[in-house]
């Protein structure tokens, strides 16, 4: 006999979405909301990742990857009428429990461990945004910027932005094996 109670709530209700055929999604991962979640091919959305549609739609580009305990989507009410829908372009890595509201992150950007990225922010192309670190809502950060420590800043300019995005294209290969996709659930 389990010990855990079963909830009263009915469950709350699936969110509208447009998912590509190849897309990797665990079956514990959180799909909520009422606006439109659409999440592109070769993209993988680990275990207890949470996207959050209520305020504003989710468009995560191809071959992204979505860490645990990473958060997704306006996590509280605006104050304005509506919020800027969030975009996340092609290969983008965002790491275990990094929490993402900002408008537009950058093809082949990566948040790490524990970041956030506020309401409104838009990051260029191939940015990184280091552990622990916070972009405040509202802020513009040009391509190639890495946010490190206290606020610090860089712009990388290794010129290894292939390679990086054929890493990520591998990354995702590794995890399709791993993962069992539960597309149909979110369907």
């Amino acid at each position: 006999m389990s010990s855990k109670r079963a909830s009263m709530m009915p469950p709350a209700p699936k969110p509208p979405t447009s998912l590509s055929s190849s897309l990797v999604i665990a079956e514990h991962a959180s799909l909520t909301g009422t606006k439109l979640i659409t999440l592109g091919s070769n993209t993988v959305i680990h275990p207890r990742s949470k996207l959050s549609s209520a305020y504003a739609p989710i468009t995560i580009g191809n071959s992204c990857i979505i860490s645990e305990r990473s958060q997704i989507g306006i996590q509280n009410e605006p104050d304005e009428e509506e919020a800027d829908p969030v975009v996340i372009e092609d290969g983008v890595i965002i790491e275990v429990g990094a929490v993402v509201e900002g408008k537009r992150i950058g093809e082949g950007s990566v948040i790490e461990v524990n970041a956030k990225v506020g309401r409104g922010a838009v990051l260029g192309k191939h940015c990184k945004i280091g552990p622990l670190c916070e972009v405040a809502e509202g802020e513009v950060l040009p391509d190639y910027t890495v946010l490190f420590g206290n606020g610090m800043r860089r712009i990388d300019n290794s010129g290894v932005e292939d390679l990086k995005m054929k890493m990520v294209a591998r990354q995702v290969e590794v995890l399709r094996k791993l993962i069992p996709s539960k597309i149909a659930k979110f369907q």
